[in-house]
């Protein structure tokens, strides 16, 4: 289960709550209303060139007063890891002792890079997954698993 990063949006011309969900590289992952219904306005003016599809973009509400913006912070514990790397084989107490060795920084990175890791391993058949505190010591998501 990856990792994702929430923003709530609230607002004085509507009821409920936009929420925003997006994986650790900025990219949307997926959107929803929650007890929301928006005016066909409100539609029109969000989905055009506003729709925030990036992180980054999320700033646009917070240029405007009318708009509430709060996020929830990334779990970044070391049970969070551990379910978002599913591969369960190997001594979980050695990818703990790893995990909590490791920074802030680089645990951010180590979350975000277990799906381009994954989709490298589609592509390569017969090449094994590393136990997860392999990955850990060994800081796979420094590897360019893109043009592998």
């Amino acid at each position: 289960m990856e990792q994702l990063k929430k923003y709530y949006i609230t607002a004085k011309t509507f009821k409920g709550t936009l929420v925003f969900k997006y994986h650790l590289n900025g990219v949307l992952a997926a959107f929803e209303l929650v007890d929301a219904e928006l005016s066909e306005k409100q539609i029109k003016w969000l989905f055009s060139h506003r729709f925030p599809y990036l992180e980054t973009q999320i700033n646009h509400f917070n240029a405007h007063e009318n708009f509430n913006v709060s996020s929830s912070e990334i779990d970044l514990g070391f049970e969070a890891f551990w379910n978002a790397y599913t591969y369960k084989i190997g001594k979980r107490v050695m990818a703990q002792n790893a995990w909590n060795k490791l920074s802030k920084s680089d645990r951010i990175a180590a979350l975000k890079g277990i799906r381009p890791y994954n989709n490298y391993l589609k592509r390569n058949i017969g090449v094994a997954k590393a136990h997860a505190s392999t990955y850990l010591n060994q800081k796979y998501w420094t590897n360019e698993y893109a043009s592998m």
